[in-house]
């Protein structure tokens, strides 16, 4: 992964190079996870499409047909074909929009959600296996980090336009 130019983002010296080592620590982290415990699990019953569809529906929740069509590449009626199936597995869903009847919104199911946690999962997979290995403060400086994270996430999140 590259690391970004955290002056340039306009952070203080001691900020850049936190964040610079929090960087190198985290790639330090995927290297040795990755090789304890492989790469993301691949579902047997989808293409990598079906699964970059539905990852884009994940990311965007509310998207259109159009709009995923757009994003991905192709033409509406492969970008529909693609959702089609998704439906049919339980992990999309389209719901009519509440402004115009004639616009189809997707999101994923809970089960997309899910299928898609639990393929990008490597933290968690690694975590499973390390566990042992963690003492009680080191969980809870973990656990504060995550705590820290998520409610950055949510502040960045609450900023940005809503899709749809």
């Amino acid at each position: 992964m590259t690391v970004p130019s955290f002056h340039a983002m306009g952070l203080d010296a001691e900020r850049a190079g936190l964040a610079s080592e929090l960087f190198e620590l985290n790639s330090q982290v995927h290297d040795q996870a990755f090789g304890l415990v492989g790469p993301m699990p691949m579902p047997p019953d989808l293409t990598m499409q079906q699964v970059r569809v539905l990852g884009h529906v994940v990311k965007s929740p509310g998207i259109t047909g159009n709009e995923l069509g757009a994003t991905l590449g192709v033409s509406a009626p492969t970008a529909s074909g693609l959702v089609d199936r998704l439906v049919e597995k339980g992990l999309v869903t389209r719901v009519d929009d509440v402004v115009d009847r004639r616009i189809r919104r997707l999101h994923a199911t809970r089960t997309g959600l899910e299928l898609m946690r639990d393929m990008d999962s490597m933290f968690g997979r690694a975590l499973g296996v390390v566990l042992q290995e963690l003492s009680a403060d080191d969980l809870r400086l973990l656990c504060s980090g995550s705590r820290a994270m998520l409610s950055a996430l949510s502040r960045v999140s609450a900023d940005q336009e809503p899709v749809g």
